[in-house]
């Protein structure tokens, strides 16, 4: 395939666009940035993913204590599961899944 004519219209746009001198490129970027601005919008449920990671974040851990306790009373030995409870929860658990 041959091209005979080359058109140089669209390269022709760039050039035609291109800032000559710095003082020209300066005065561009100020006068551009007045007339453009950028905008973020935050969905409702994002907002609220970033409300509950704070509130999660500021509050204390109350079960730091109960961790505590169970980790003694397994080195201890003393530490007695409740095995119907445990097997209860488990049959639950499955119950949910399966629904």
């Amino acid at each position: 395939m041959k091209i005979n004519q080359f058109n140089n219209a669209p390269l022709k746009a760039y050039s035609d666009n291109r800032v000559k001198n710095p003082a020209e490129k300066a005065q561009s970027q100020s006068t551009s940035s007045v007339s453009t601005r950028d905008v973020v919008n935050v969905s409702s449920q994002a907002k609220l993913l970033g409300t509950a990671r704070q509130t999660a974040a500021e509050s204390p851990d109350m079960r730091e204590q109960k961790v505590k306790d169970l980790r003694d009373q397994v080195r201890a030995g003393t530490y007695k599961p409740d095995i119907r409870k445990t097997a209860m929860n488990l049959v639950r658990e499955d119950i949910d899944f399966l629904r």
